[in-house]
């Protein structure tokens, strides 16, 4: 069976940081962490600093160190717009 994803943007003032198909994130949103799967209901929150991970296709796992931000999730898509996003090894 195929994994179900969805399309991430990942946004800075600068560029595009980061834009795929997959099939988890988490991100430190202001009232806690929150995690996204495909088919979320729709939901604008902001973003405080922290870690925000993504989960590819796979189990492939991508981390990101993140300043503050909004993420907006709607028809299966998830755009997040952020001050600044610096990617972890």
């Amino acid at each position: 069976m195929a994994e179900k994803t969805f399309n991430l943007d990942v946004i800075t003032p600068e560029k595009t940081v980061y834009t795929n198909e997959v099939t988890a994130i988490l991100a430190h949103g202001t009232s806690g962490y929150l995690g996204v799967l495909a088919h979320h209901c729709p939901l604008v929150t902001t973003l405080e600093p922290g870690p925000f991970k993504i989960t590819e296709p796979g189990d492939k796992e991508v981390n990101f160190s993140m300043e503050r931000g909004f993420i907006e999730v709607r028809k299966n898509s998830v755009v997040v717009l952020a001050d600044a996003v610096d990617e972890e090894s």
